[in-house]
């Protein structure tokens, strides 16, 4: 099978004589297109992408319904056909304003070059030229497209989840629209992005707001947007990695500040400053601490999943009828030792009292804040979390079993079916802590 591929004064080309059946439809005589690379491999790969597209576009030359097309189809077609015939399509407007001759001839050359049926050179003249109209999906009808387009990412979440989940992203679609007002989403340029950034960094430097909120919102309005364009199949310029790129605030170091150790054992677990919370409240903090599982992952916990019959006694976090899980690699086995394991014990059918997470932790954190039990400023019940990370990272665990145990994308290669629970037993071991006198 021919890779479609020429070489010219060290550079590829795809070149492709247009075969015989689909002379009525295109009149070329043969397509060549620049694939902008002197090496083989990298020119092989764009070669076939290119391919794929242009024969993609004979078959909807074939199949292409003769009633007039709407705006919106026209418009994808343009955008289409000019990739077909080498070029990113560009609105008549922008060609006038910023196009070089030499690019400016190269279009009206290829549509020249275009002698097929009336209706088809309509089709290239559109696309060439720039003529077609966009269609005007604007930014205050995005969420209708994105949310029903993003349901597989809350199978398995609760009401309580999905409007966790939701909340967030549409406050920062509004707040995009604040700052560049409701745009059709085929004029959303880089400009408007940094003006997004600017509106940010006013709200940090002046109102006090985090940074932190401010990139979440940066990564929402992408991801909506990304979404949105695969959607309708429309082809932004640049794309939506280009428009957000180097898009972010600096954020402080430690937002989230660890405990010592020792202050967890003596404060927390050995001494009575927990007396004031109920015993549910303080089991969810026994088991956080040795186990670093998430809030809503400890208060998640079904019956079922806490096995306190089994050698290694354990909890399963997974999803299950109290909700699902924040990412795929949050599913993990985890042993029980220490002071997690006394928590598990004190409630074997799981904390029913807590089914929602925030409930708790804002129970929790007021009774720390209140009774000053931070060390410093910054802390909450989350930073359990980072004291046992930095408890594994003390005893030198790997780094692919620290992940494993906090439920992370591990950054290596990931190997066969991960660490077993004897693995991990032994290094929870090195770093329990012991469980409240009875």
């Amino acid at each position: 099978m021919s890779d479609h591929l020429i070489k010219r004064n060290g550079y590829y080309y795809y070149f492709r004589r247009v075969p015989k059946h689909m002379a009525e439809y295109d009149s070329r005589s043969h397509i060549k297109i620049s694939l902008k690379t002197k090496d083989r491999d990298t020119a092989r790969k764009r070669a076939l992408v290119q391919n794929e597209t242009i024969e993609k576009f004979w078959r909807e030359l074939i199949s292409s319904p003769q009633q007039s097309p709407r705006q919106d189809h026209l418009y994808k077609k343009a955008v289409h056909t000019a990739r077909v015939h080498g070029f990113a399509y560009r609105d008549i407007s922008e060609l006038t304003e910023t196009a070089g001759l030499g690019e400016l001839v190269d279009r009206m050359l290829a549509l020249q070059s275009a002698q097929s049926a009336e209706k088809e050179t309509r089709t290239v003249r559109r696309a060439l030229a720039g003529t077609a109209e966009q269609p005007q999906v604007k930014l205050g009808q995005a969420w209708d497209i994105f949310r029903p387009k993003s349901a597989d990412r809350l199978i398995g979440k609760t009401e309580h989840q999905v409007r966790k989940w939701e909340n967030p992203r549409k406050r920062a679609l509004e707040n995009f629209i604040e700052a560049v007002g409701d745009k059709s989403l085929m004029e959303i340029t880089r400009k408007d992005i940094l003006a997004f950034q600017d509106w940010w960094l006013k709200r940090v430097t002046k109102d006090g707001l985090s940074p932190v909120g401010a990139n979440k919102n940066f990564r929402h309005v992408k991801d909506i947007l990304e979404k949105v364009y695969i959607a309708l199949d429309l082809e932004p310029d640049p794309d939506v990695d280009t428009l957000f790129a180097k898009i972010k605030l600096k954020a402080p170091e430690n937002s989230r500040n660890s405990y010592e150790a020792d202050y967890v054992q003596k404060v927390f677990i050995s001494g009575d400053a927990l007396n004031g919370l109920n015993d549910e409240a303080r089991a969810l903090i026994y088991i956080m601490a040795d186990t670093g599982a998430r809030i809503v992952e400890v208060t998640g916990l079904a019956p079922e999943d806490i096995r306190l019959d089994t050698p290694i006694p354990y909890i399963h976090i997974r999803s299950n009828t109290l909700g699902g899980l924040k990412t795929a690699q949050s599913e993990r086995q985890i042993p029980l030792v220490g002071a997690a394991l006394y928590g598990a014990k004190m409630f074997p059918e799981g904390l029913s009292r807590y089914a929602n997470a925030d409930s708790v932790s804002t129970l929790i954190n007021k009774y720390l804040r209140n009774n000053d039990l931070h060390q410093m400023k910054g802390q909450s019940l989350y930073s359990l979390r980072h004291t046992f990370k930095d408890r594994l990272r003390d005893v030198q665990a790997p780094e692919e079993v620290i992940d494993n145990l906090m439920g992370h994308k591990s950054r290596g290669p990931k190997y066969g079916r991960g660490h077993i629970l004897e693995t991990k037993l032994e290094w929870l071991n090195k770093i329990a802590f012991q469980p409240p006198r009875q």
